[in-house]
């Protein structure tokens, strides 16, 4: 693969000041800059006065900031092998796939960690299913990214439950996952992608609750699922635990943990929450196979 330097126009990024080692991105959602690392200046043995200029490494610094802010903040470095994708030249196309599909988006929400390095972008579109006892759950599509290399970008298929326009929780399925490769393939790729994403969420989500409202966890099971949780924060365990009824249904749990995920500042920690809640739940044959074949597609 080529050096980041000879690849960066085609990845979208000012190259104006490459001459200076500088390269840059900007859309709606912040600017990044990548500065090309260098080692110190090394004084010439045969002139002390006289420092030699510092040798390039093969690393690039990252200064990101959010739109309505003013300053940089350095966010780590990258390899000058790293592929770049900016946050709008990721999120742009599979908005319009799903708007490709003719179901309107209902609300977008995003959420930035490591300052503005990383990204998990929710879009939440129109297609709601009612569940007895839980209300409207609406199919939501939660595309990750980063700018430090912290993670790939991806594209998680999931559901967010509203109690109404202000108050929901949002959460994705590691299951059908699909990293940038799968997302680049072609906008007829993604909108097909969607499309069957939300006719097996119409099919089958109001069957996932049922099964797992209907399925009580038993102790053992319950406290396995804990000892999950606490795995990554005793406290986190305390508090999801003190928010479980006497009887505790598959439904109960998943929703006490994306419940508690919701608020969680690190995206890491959020991310295995998830996949700690998605483990509980009751997931029908038809469904599975839907979101097995997307993460695995292309």
């Amino acid at each position: 693969m080529d050096p980041f330097s000879q690849r960066a126009q085609e990845m979208g990024l000012d190259v104006t000041n490459a001459f200076k080692g500088m390269y840059s991105y900007q859309d709606s959602f912040g600017q990044v800059v990548y500065r090309q690392m260098m080692t110190g200046s090394v004084a010439n043995q045969q002139d002390q006065d006289h420092p030699t200029d510092g040798i390039d490494l093969p690393y690039l610094a990252v200064f990101v900031r959010a739109q309505d802010e003013t300053d940089f903040s350095y966010s780590g470095y990258v390899s000058n092998m790293y592929k770049f994708v900016g946050n709008e030249a990721l999120t742009s196309p599979i908005k319009e796939s799903i708007l490709g599909t003719g179901t309107p988006i209902v609300r977008e929400n995003s959420l930035f960690y490591d300052g503005f390095a990383r990204l998990r972008h929710e879009i939440i579109i129109q297609s709601s299913v009612t569940a007895p006892s839980v209300g409207d759950v609406l199919p939501v599509m939660i595309i990750s990214n980063s700018y430090n290399g912290t993670r790939a970008a991806t594209l998680s298929f999931g559901l967010a439950t509203m109690s109404n326009s202000v108050n929901y929780v949002t959460f994705a399925f590691k299951l059908g996952e699909m990293r940038m490769v799968h997302i680049e393939s072609s906008s007829t790729t993604m909108t097909s992608a969607v499309n069957e994403y939300v006719e097996t969420f119409r099919n089958h989500i109001a069957d996932m609750i049922q099964q797992s409202l209907g399925k009580q966890l038993t102790e053992e099971e319950m406290l396995a699922t804990l000892d999950l949780v606490e795995g990554i924060g005793k406290r986190r365990r305390e508090i999801i635990s003190e928010s479980l009824p006497s009887t505790v249904t598959a439904w109960g749990m998943f929703l006490a943990i994306v419940k508690y995920s919701s608020f969680e500042a690190n995206l890491n920690v959020k991310r295995m929450l998830e996949n700690i809640a998605e483990s509980v739940l009751v997931i029908p044959a038809r469904m599975y196979e839907v979101l097995n074949r997307l993460q695995e597609s292309d």
